[in-house]
């Protein structure tokens, strides 16, 4: 059964490959060599069982709970709202420190985005952006996806459909002073799934320092309590 379900993720990935490489010459004249696309594939693959592995380990799991960073630390949660129809994705950010209280928020409103892993890396990639913009010296990044988390606390290189983005996050860490990347359940990252879906109302970025909307404040609010 297993061996049947990997076949036929390897032909949908395939076909992917080839229809995205058709694309890529139509368009741009640029070539793909079947050595690269095999790699490709085969990595993809590998990513796609790695992530259900950790899912199916993740459904087990009681400690979904959002919990307060240590110290001086501030905690980054991120996510996105992707829509597999029009493929777009909002991104929703929120930092708190070590009693709870959001220092800040964004919202970002639907972008085009090729599926709904590049869009966790891509609100992953933002997370550590805003966070350097506002000046944080020791984050801790928070999400739940547990494929991006787990790339980027692995020591391994990374060959996945998004591993452009992973290694600029990967630069970005030297500009903290501390930076740790980690993965709690749906449940401990309701604050940064609200804001996502607040994105899809607006047409630009949205922006709050020490505040945020009514609906993200009570689960903010909930989160605190003990």
């Amino acid at each position: 059964m297993r061996a049947d379900k990997r076949h036929r993720s390897l032909i949908v990935l395939t076909c992917w490959v080839i229809r995205y490489a058709m694309n890529e010459f139509v368009h741009d004249g640029t070539t793909c060599s079947i050595n690269k696309a095999s790699t490709f594939i085969l990595a993809f693959l590998h990513e796609l069982e790695t992530v259900e592995a950790l899912s199916i380990r993740a459904k087990v799991s009681k400690d979904v709970k959002w919990y307060l960073p240590v110290d001086d630390t501030i905690k980054i949660n991120f996510d996105t709202s992707f829509n597999p129809s029009s493929k777009s994705s909002a991104f929703g950010i929120i930092a708190r420190d070590s009693h709870g209280l959001v220092m800040a928020a964004c919202s970002h409103p639907p972008s085009e985005v090729v599926d709904a892993f590049i869009a966790e890396a891509i609100a992953c990639e933002r997370a550590v952006s805003f966070a350097a913009d506002l000046g944080f010296r020791s984050v801790q990044i928070e999400g739940d996806s547990l494929s991006i988390i787990k790339n980027l606390t692995s020591a391994t290189t990374n060959r996945s459909i998004f591993s452009p983005i992973i290694n600029d996050i990967r630069i970005q860490r030297n500009l903290f002073e501390r930076i740790t990347f980690s993965f709690v359940g749906r449940a401990g990252n309701a604050a940064a799934h609200e804001l996502a879906k607040l994105g899809s109302q607006f047409s630009e970025p949205m922006h709050w320092i020490e505040e945020v909307s009514t609906v993200v404040d009570r689960i903010v609010q909930r989160d605190r309590s003990p």
